[in-house]
């Protein structure tokens, strides 16, 4: 799975959905609903920044904002699956899932007691897909009918922009503008 970590807060996060619905040609989702309400859909970076209050997401302790980027380019089998809740906090809710063999998924992440976690991007290559098509073909449709190309070609200009807007690294990590500032858990 090709992916990217990186630490990022505050205004970096907004760089970030910025290149993504001004560039990307994506549509972007929650991964998963709140229990008994519908998947959100996100239209633009500010809308992204007030659900998750990405102003102050670097002064939070524990926070994961999950987003699924559908390349548009690349299929129309982009599905939202129903699943029933079964921790005891909410058993018996529902909530729903974005869904589809070529989605890329970014996470986003706040501060531990340790310090600034790292954020991560993440896809499906076709050949791990493939391995999985039998499981999931009569949810997800076929493999084949993604245009892989576009899906890489989405991600690797997502991880690029992080990379190069990233002045050092930490390890193998690329660390952004903003999160240069902070203490990170390493």
């Amino acid at each position: 799975m090709p992916n990217c970590n990186f630490y990022a807060a505050d205004n970096d996060f907004k760089m970030i959905l910025d290149l993504i619905f001004n560039e990307l040609k994506c549509n972007v989702y929650q991964k998963y609903s709140e229990p008994d309400t519908e998947l959100v859909q996100f239209h633009n970076s500010a809308e992204v920044i007030k659900y998750y209050q990405l102003n102050n997401f670097s002064s939070q302790l524990g926070k994961t904002a999950t987003l699924m980027l559908w390349p548009t380019e690349a299929s129309d089998n982009f599905v939202i699956t129903q699943q029933v809740v079964t921790s005891r906090k909410f058993k018996g809710a529902t909530r729903y899932r974005a869904e589809g063999w070529g989605l890329i998924q970014l996470e986003l992440k706040s501060n531990s007691v340790k310090g600034l976690n790292a954020s991560q991007t993440n896809n499906s290559t076709e050949k791990r897909a493939k391995a999985w098509e039998p499981k999931s073909q009569d949810s997800l449709g076929l493999v084949e009918e993604w245009k892989w190309n576009v899906v890489v070609r989405t991600a690797k200009k997502l991880n690029d922009y992080i990379l190069n807007k990233s002045n050092k690294k930490v390890g193998s990590v690329a660390v952004m503008p903003c999160a240069e500032k902070l203490a990170l858990a390493e």
